[in-house]
């Protein structure tokens, strides 16, 4: 989910550099979500880094939201699905030797999406799903096609237990954050520092997110984090 990508990212602990990419080949909803536009985003950060060794230029190709780097992915899944098909595996490549967060919405990943080789690359994959038992009985094979760490976030009401759905999905954590029903503008207003960094939503995404840093660092080096939709 969109809105969790941008909580984690925002609430990640330690002095790090954070950048959330939306790589999302259903097409993306942040430019037109946030008044950030597309362009430069995607597109232009998959040919850079084709063209160059070493670290991205993120302010390139990004907008700084607060202290979290957007880059906005292209709007339409024809577009997305498009750029993907033909940049995702080059990027996880470079992302994987880059120093900062990097967290990517990948939509809904699974695989056969063109993106599956960015969770590949990632130290940890957090699967967002909903709580109703139709969302959960995906959450299993999900889990066991992914060859990293993974761990699941579970938002809004679910009549199970933690440590039942732990030993349901096979999944190295599982959490439960509360839902919003206005979520993708609470999580746009929590990104400013000031007053929304004292609600309830975002002491969860802290919460969250620090459990994800200890977790990520039993995967590869890099700390990167996927989140799906």
């Amino acid at each position: 989910m969109t809105s969790w990508s941008l909580l984690l990212a925002g609430a990640w602990p330690g002095d790090v550099d954070r950048v959330v990419l939306e790589a999302d080949p259903d097409g993306g909803v942040m430019g037109a979500r946030y008044g950030l536009g597309v362009e430069p985003g995607v597109v232009s950060l998959l040919a850079a880094a084709r063209r160059s060794v070493g670290e991205v230029p993120v302010s390139e190709h990004g907008r700084q939201c607060g202290d979290v780097w957007v880059v906005p992915g292209p709007e339409t899944a024809e577009q997305a699905r498009g750029v993907w098909g033909s940049g995702a595996d080059a990027l996880a490549a470079t992302l994987a030797a880059d120093t900062r967060l990097w967290i990517v919405d990948a939509g809904r990943l699974h695989a056969a999406t063109p993106v599956f080789g960015l969770a590949a690359a990632s130290a940890l994959v957090v699967l967002v799903s909903g709580g109703r038992d139709e969302d959960l009985v995906q959450l299993p094979a999900r889990v066991a096609a992914l060859p990293v760490p993974t761990a699941v976030l579970i938002n809004g009401r679910c009549s199970h237990e933690t440590g039942e759905l732990e030993a349901f999905t096979h999944a190295l954590a599982v959490w439960r954050v509360d839902s919003v029903d206005d979520l993708p503008v609470v999580a746009g207003a929590v990104l400013a520092p000031g007053r929304s960094r004292r609600s309830w939503l975002w002491r969860q995404a802290v919460d969250v997110a620090t459990a994800a840093a200890q977790l990520a660092v039993i995967g590869r080096p890099a700390e990167r984090a996927e989140v799906d939709a």
